[in-house]
């Protein structure tokens, strides 16, 4: 399975754990996945991320890590915007 169709079934999965938890919105970056807990009693944002925890279970090569009042999963890659900077950089032979 390719990175892009993983990311949709766990995108499918999340979507279907969360359903249950009023407020809870999960958005599909493509390239990541948020679930946004702003709108979630603050009394069940632990069950969200339990539920969340529970779907990536499955998915090792994903983390999960933490923003503000969401939670995204990503690649387990190294990647920030120096490397993205260089890579185009790169491409670009500019490098």
């Amino acid at each position: 399975m390719d990175f892009v169709s993983r990311m949709l079934k766990v995108y499918q999965q999340l979507v279907e754990k969360t359903k249950s938890t009023p407020g809870a919105l999960v958005e599909n970056n493509k390239f990541c996945l948020s679930v946004h807990f702003r709108c979630v009693d603050e009394k069940k944002w632990s069950e969200l991320a339990r539920q969340v925890k529970s779907v990536l279970k499955e998915y090792p090569k994903l983390r999960l890590t933490q923003g503000r009042k969401l939670l995204e999963i990503r690649p387990t890659i190294k990647w920030d915007k120096g490397k993205a900077l260089e890579f185009l950089l790169e491409s670009l032979g500019e490098f």
